[in-house]
């Protein structure tokens, strides 16, 4: 008995590292208690299998079967008994949702930079040996969520710990204690079972209401907040209660609102709305999807569906006018069919965005005027802006293939061509500041050189700032400074600044004198 409390104690460790691995990197709409159950299968499964390989391996492997996990939307059947990770860091619900909002490699990238503390050189390996296409823009995507904390990022945690069990149970006295059991070899776990009822704690097992709330037709006439709350339920299979009653099962939600419920080719889309979030649930085949997005501005269209064919939007109700253009063709006007457009054309090219733009007009709300939308690749276009010489579709073109797609939810995309100059070796540049801001309005800023040579364009970025009004109209001054590579190979480093700032070594001024930021 005593071997085996030490063989425990000695697997402790690896196991409640590889808990955490599999809990992040599954997705957030799984579920707690599909999730935390997931998580322990997976990491028992691979100590069991595999112990004997080496710790890197041992978590490729892992990371590889809960990257091709794919859990079905929950059916509505009531489990005997739920896990809920206790939540330890009340104060870190924020960083959690930011980190829930980045893809599945990068929350892995975490699990094991920050929880377990392994070099890049080692998380590195451990995605490739996962599969993962891109293990650099992985830690990327975390180095990016992280910076928008600033230098106490690495002081948060997620919020809930799945290796800290509560446990609720339905009467099943025996239940409980068959979970604790997979659960041994977690390191920590603190159980407290309620026995269900009917008029305790109700289990968020337990099937939404068969019902979701609605707004009225014309209610964002009655209110001066024109948000997706003032947006009636629209598409052809509204009366379908048994596909709405599955999409709201799927998310797991009480009393949602009711978005959209149609038939978009052999498709099933159905959007819920709660709580500053959006479920978007397919149906294709029989196949049900479920993916969850924080809640975009109003003014924006929310993406149905995205095919070869092209995505098909659904346009806020005051919306009457659409047209649509790729980067570099002309517009024609799009038919809107009870507030859908589409299906719009996607150039496709690896590395580059291309669109589509969507130029949307609402005459009744003043000032009426048209403005432009831009598909970044998440579920709302985001509003899209350019200062400078040219056009807005042949400057974001340009960009479209220098800078990466973003990797969470971006409300606004502003572009400015703030200096154009001449480079070493008779090239060519031109200096662009964008800002990309995600729905809580926190900006991303960065600057972009696009330096041309014998007919050849590239691209050279700066870091990314956050938390600042730089390159927006609040901070019409700006500075930037990169290591160029010249096309003979040699470096160069090379700064520019907008009209009225003077560059001395590394400091930039205005002509005030005050200090301008200097974006590197």
């Amino acid at each position: 008995m005593r071997g085996s409390i030490r063989d425990s104690r000695a697997l402790a460790k690896p196991y409640r590292d590889l808990v955490w691995l599999a809990y992040l990197t599954l997705p957030a709409w799984t579920g707690e208690h599909r999730r935390v159950v997931l998580a322990h299968r997976l990491a028992a499964a691979a100590l069991s299998r595999h112990q004997d390989e080496d710790p890197v391996r041992l978590r490729a492997l892992l990371l590889r079967s809960a990257l091709r996990a794919r859990p079905r939307p929950w059916t509505g059947l009531p489990a005997a008994v739920e896990v809920v990770p206790a939540v330890t860091r009340s104060g870190d619900i924020g960083f959690t949702r930011a980190l829930e909002a980045v893809p599945a490699p990068a929350r892995a990238a975490y699990a094991l930079l920050r929880l377990e503390e392994r070099a890049a050189e080692e998380v590195t390996q451990v995605l490739a040996g996962a599969g993962v296409p891109d293990p650099a823009g992985a830690l990327v995507a975390l180095a990016e969520m992280e910076e928008r904390f600033g230098a106490t990022a690495t002081l948060h945690r997620p919020a809930a710990d799945p290796c800290l069990a509560r446990l609720y149970g339905r009467l099943d006295v025996e239940a409980p204690r068959r979970l604790l059991a997979a659960l041994v070899f977690c390191a920590v776990a603190v159980v407290a079972v309620v026995p269900w009822l009917g008029s305790g704690r109700p289990s968020s097992a337990a099937a939404p209401a068969a019902t979701p709330e609605t707004a009225a037709p014309g209610a964002w006439r009655t209110t001066t907040s024109l948000d997706l709350a003032t947006w009636p339920p629209r598409g052809d299979l509204l009366s379908d209660r048994a596909l709405i009653g599955r999409a709201m099962r799927a998310w797991g939600r009480r009393h949602p609102q009711l978005l959209y419920a149609g038939r978009l080719g052999a498709t099933a889309v159905v959007l819920l709305r709660r709580s500053s979030q959006v479920a978007r649930y397919l149906e294709t085949k029989g196949k049900p999807t479920l993916e969850v997005l924080p809640e975009p501005g109003g003014s924006s269209p929310l993406k149905l569906t995205a095919t070869p064919r092209g995505s098909r939007y659904l346009l806020p109700p005051w919306v009457t006018e659409a047209a649509m253009a790729p980067f570099d063709g002309g517009w024609r006007t799009s038919a809107i069919a009870d507030g859908v457009i589409g299906p719009v054309p996607v150039l496709r090219e690896d590395g580059c965005w291309r669109g589509p733009l969507v130029r949307l007009r609402a005459p009744e709300v003043p000032p009426g005027l048209p403005y432009t939308m831009v598909d970044l690749g998440r579920l709302a276009p985001a509003r899209v802006s350019y200062r400078g010489e040219g056009s807005l579709a042949s400057a974001w073109r340009r960009l479209g293939c220098a800078l990466p797609r973003p990797v969470s939810e971006v409300r606004e995309a502003s572009a400015w061509a703030f200096r154009s100059v001449r480079l070493p070796e008779g090239a060519r540049g031109q200096w662009f500041c964008v800002r990309l801001t995600d729905p809580s309005g926190a900006g991303a800023v960065q600057a972009v050189l696009l330096a041309t040579s014998g007919g050849r364009t590239t691209a050279t970025r700066t870091g990314v700032t956050h938390g600042t009004w730089d390159c927006s109209r609040l901070a019409p001054d700006i500075a930037a400074s990169v290591w160029w590579s010249a096309p003979s190979g040699r470096h160069y480093r090379v700064s520019a600044a907008s009209a009225g700032v003077t560059i001395d070594g590394d400091t930039a001024t205005n002509a005030d004198g005050a200090a301008v930021t200097v974006l590197r």
